[in-house]
């Protein structure tokens, strides 16, 4: 495999995994401000989900990359 096709892989996963963790750890804000949606998070967290999904990404892209590699798995039968 190409590291294009790696690379290709690792951002498949990534933006999975980040949209499965963006509602984690989100609280309604419970003070209410003129002109913000009611539904308006505090805070987001987004630079700690941004490094957790960014590794997570990293080790699942070697496992996927290694099981193509090594043909572990038969795509076809």
């Amino acid at each position: 495999m190409s590291y294009f096709e790696w690379f290709v892989i690792y951002i498949v996963i990534w933006w999975v995994l980040f949209f499965i963790f963006l509602p984690i750890g989100i609280r309604k804000s419970n003070t209410k401000v003129l002109g913000q949606d009611s539904g308006a998070p505090e805070k987001t967290y987004l630079w700690k989900k941004f490094i957790v999904v960014s590794i997570l990404a990293l080790l699942l892209t070697l496992i996927i990359v290694y099981v193509i590699n090594n043909n572990l798995i038969s795509i076809i039968s």
